[in-house]
């Protein structure tokens, strides 16, 4: 039987504030690369020898951590996932909206500044009006198709900051 998470994992989803569901490392590219870490952890057998090289290393509590990204997997807000408080969601929901997009204060709404300096939702803004929003939604699932990742935009504010 399908979940509904696995559902919600496998469409095509835009966040309440904008930003593409399936470019974010969250939703199965970070579950995957812990997935694939817990393997190689086993198949090397390093609970049998790793506190000989590195004694001071929690080993129960690095596996824990890396069970609990491998069986993570956000669904997207729109199915529940993503910040449990999120004021952008609130308002969205409070008016109606899918996400902020469709809403006429997008452009001077306070509540998007991190996702308008992080993820550049206002590029995505200019192109719906350009494309469409059908035709921008297209070229974010081709996006998602070819791999891009909202790391990409973490990076950069990341080094901006440094």
């Amino acid at each position: 039987m399908v979940t509904k998470k696995e559902v919600a994992l496998n469409e095509p989803q835009i966040a309440f504030c904008g930003v593409c569901c399936g470019h974010c490392g969250m939703r199965t590219r970070i579950p995957r690369i812990a997935k694939e870490l817990k393997r190689f952890v086993d198949a090397y057998g390093y609970a049998d020898w790793i506190g000989h090289v590195a004694p001071d290393l929690d080993f129960r509590s690095f596996i824990k951590g890396v069970d609990w990204f491998a069986g993570s997997g956000c669904p997207g807000c729109l199915h529940g996932g993503g910040m449990p408080v999120c004021e952008v969601r609130n308002c969205c929901k409070g008016k109606g909206f899918n996400n902020c997009f469709l809403c006429s204060e997008f452009a001077k709404c306070g509540r998007l500044q991190y996702q308008k300096e992080t993820y550049g939702i206002d590029d995505s803004y200019a192109r719906i009006k350009h494309v469409g929003y059908a035709g921008w939604l297209k070229e974010q699932e081709q996006k998602t198709k070819e791999g891009f990742d909202n790391i990409h935009f973490l990076e950069k504010k990341r080094l901006t900051k440094a």
